[in-house]
């Protein structure tokens, strides 16, 4: 029956009784036994009728059992979810990041693809293999992986013992492949810390600011030519509000990842400082300054040396590198200038001790709030006999299409004299570059870059 029906039939029930009630006296021959009976079994009737026909009633029922199973699922979740932050968490926070509640331990992993396209002409190479790579041709082109970089950093135990992975898998013909990065540390706070394995010597800026945070496509060849690159070893370091403090203890330039027993030196140390006169040190993590940012500036200098390993060939070699730099950013502009100066004493009688200048001057603009235009001039006299000086100019584009989480870079850069890149005193590749060595005074050689860049 339908509650409609139902709602008539009850009203009909209860017009009944009044009417019974005021005929009372008319129906004495009816016993109060007999009445009582009359009633419970029209209650059971109508009894009877809710249970069949009352659709309303069975629906409320299946959405409290419905509601009481959605709690039973939420509850369960919750449950779930409660466990599981008791344990670990997990996210994006720059980098992918796993660790404990209790903050004691934590994993982030980054990943940095540069993939290439690069371009070289270099006048007259067909007249001889100028190299070493068995081609003479003058016009040589192809794509590279030159960076495929997995990044692992964070701390374990407490968040004062923090550590650093890297390992890149690019072109190993680029050069700075396999493993770069790989130290532990104990920060003492107050920017107090000390870390010790493989790592940079805090030297040259422009190669402590990292590959994806670059201006050009990659560092200058005078860059190359000058720095200590990666080496092992330990180092103290202090930042404050505006001055910072790097000294390490290291096996020498370009020792990273070796065995303690490879011949090296008998000691290496290298002391970096920087003054923070304006601005904040996280805007100088990269060379860029994109529309908006504030006015920084930040003066640097360092010093290295080193000598060799006694009862070796390289006894009585000793090592000075100095250098000096400066960083301007402001709204939507940047530059950058460094000289480097390095002395390499041989000892030996009859060779001649070698005394390198090398200068970079660099800045960037932005056009529009994506697209950046730069510049960049490299020079140096490497102080050898019948060797040019490295002349370059490279002039190129940023577009940024999320900052350096994705962004296109293309450039060209012009050997205004002969190139003779990858000569320094650690014997850096050249061809991370894209520049081949050129032979005697010529010059003219062209290089024209284009790389996608993804950092995640």
């Amino acid at each position: 029956m339908k509650p409609m029906k139902l709602v008539g039939f009850l009203s009909g029930a209860a017009a009944l009784t009044l009417t019974t009630g005021a005929i009372a006296d008319n129906l004495n021959d009816i016993s109060k036994e007999d009445l009582m009976q009359r009633v419970l079994a029209a209650e059971a009737r109508i009894d009877q009728i809710e249970a069949s026909n009352d659709s309303s009633w069975i629906t409320e029922q299946r959405a409290e059992e419905m509601r009481n199973l959605v709690y039973d699922v939420l509850a369960d979740a919750d449950t779930r979810a409660s466990l599981l932050q008791s344990g670990i968490t997990a996210g994006y926070d720059e980098g992918a990041v796993l660790g404990s509640t209790d903050g004691n331990w934590l994993l982030k992993t980054n990943l940095l693809m540069q993939q290439r396209f690069i371009y070289n002409n270099q006048d007259g190479s067909a007249s001889r293999d100028s190299d070493g790579d068995g081609q003479t041709e003058d016009n040589r082109y192809g794509f590279e992986n030159t960076r495929t970089k997995f990044i692992m950093s964070g701390h374990v135990v407490s968040p004062e013992w923090f550590y650093r992975v890297d390992i890149n898998v690019g072109s190993a013909g680029s050069g700075r492949t396999g493993t770069l990065n790989a130290y532990l540390g104990y920060d003492y706070g107050n920017g107090w810390s000390v870390q010790i394995g493989s790592m940079k010597t805090p030297l040259l800026r422009e190669e402590l600011v990292e590959a994806q945070y670059q201006l050009a496509v990659e560092r200058s060849n005078v860059n190359y030519a000058f720095t200590g690159g990666y080496a092992d070893g330990i180092m103290a370091s202090y930042q404050g509000d505006q001055f910072g403090l790097d000294f390490m203890f290291s096996d020498g330039v370009g020792t990273g990842q070796t065995n303690w027993v490879a011949l090296d030196t008998d000691y290496a140390f290298t002391v970096r400082g920087e003054w923070l006169a304006m601005g904040n040190w996280d805007q100088f993590m990269d060379f860029t300054s994109m529309q908006g940012s504030e006015t920084g500036v930040l003066v640097g200098g360092a010093f290295h040396y080193e000598t060799g390993e006694s009862d070796t060939f390289a006894e009585d070699v000793d090592l000075w590198i100095v250098t000096g730099d400066v960083s301007v950013e402001g709204d939507g502009w940047n530059i950058y200038a460094a000289v480097i100066y390095s002395d390499i004493d041989f000892g030996v009688a009859g060779v001649t001790d070698l005394n390198s200048w090398g200068v970079v001057v660099q800045g960037g603009y932005y056009v529009t709030e994506q697209t950046e235009l730069f510049a960049r001039y490299e020079w140096a006299d490497p102080d050898i006999s019948g060797i040019e000086d490295i002349s370059i100019l490279t002039l190129g584009f940023n577009h940024y299409f999320s900052g350096h989480n994705a962004k296109w870079t293309t450039d060209v850069g012009i050997g205004i004299d002969a190139v003779n890149a990858g000569v320094g005193v650690n014997g850096s590749p050249a061809n991370i570059t894209g520049f081949r060595r050129d032979i005697g005074n010529n010059d003219g050689q062209v290089v024209v870059r284009t790389q996608l860049q993804i950092l995640f």
